[in-house]
């Protein structure tokens, strides 16, 4: 997998500043996630017509919502950022069916990470590739989110201690690749998942 330039996606939270301790040369087996087309969101047979964003989890919005009850009298406008971040959330996912900029769902996935960030603070490092070296393709909403989101909910609710996302983009433009690991534990369980993208679009910018 090739490198790539990357953000760091901030915490709601104050934290001490995170070091980057990947293990070079660590192999796990990859989990492929094929979404192309993806799932059930695109009508049978077709890659050009858009019929609704993958499904949000009500379990999910529900433990944001509890995890912003929890800031209201500590934190207030820690639970103001909650809120005002799971609303881009469902905004991105709950409207009209179409299609977006893969730049457009690596945003939607940055607020994803800081809402699971708030409901595990400290709990949570994650970084994604930055919107310059996304390939000039599109997908639709939740596409590449709610793989990712079905992996991370996985590690997070199986362990009790930090857990990293590290997600990729090839330099072929076909996949995103992430990983998930345990920072600061070098013999600790790696595992990989790798999003197929849609054919890059010419002329198109990310």
């Amino acid at each position: 997998m090739a490198s790539a330039t990357i953000m760091r996606v901030p915490r709601y939270a104050e934290r001490p500043d995170a070091t980057d301790e990947r293990q070079q040369g660590r192999y796990a087996p990859i989990r492929k996630v094929r979404l192309h087309p993806p799932m059930h969101d695109l009508a049978p047979g077709s890659q050009n017509t858009p019929t609704g964003a993958a499904p949000v989890s009500v379990h999910f919005v529900n433990n944001v919502l509890a995890a912003a009850a929890s800031y209201i009298e500590v934190e207030p406008d820690t639970a103001r950022d909650i809120l005002a971040g799971l609303g881009a959330f469902l905004s991105h996912r709950l409207r009209p069916a179409r299609f977006v900029p893969l730049s457009q769902e690596l945003d939607h996935v940055a607020v994803y990470v800081r809402l699971e960030q708030a409901r595990f603070p400290g709990r949570l490092e994650a970084e994604l590739p930055a919107s310059d070296r996304l390939p000039a393709t599109q997908c639709v909403p939740g596409e590449v989110q709610a793989p990712l989101g079905d992996a991370l909910g996985r590690w997070l609710g199986e362990r009790r201690g930090p857990v990293r996302l590290a997600l990729r983009a090839r330099l072929d433009g076909t996949a995103l690749e992430a990983q998930l690991d345990e920072p600061g534990d070098p013999a600790g369980t790696t595992e990989r998942v790798r999003i197929q993208l849609r054919p890059a679009i010419a002329g198109s910018a990310a």
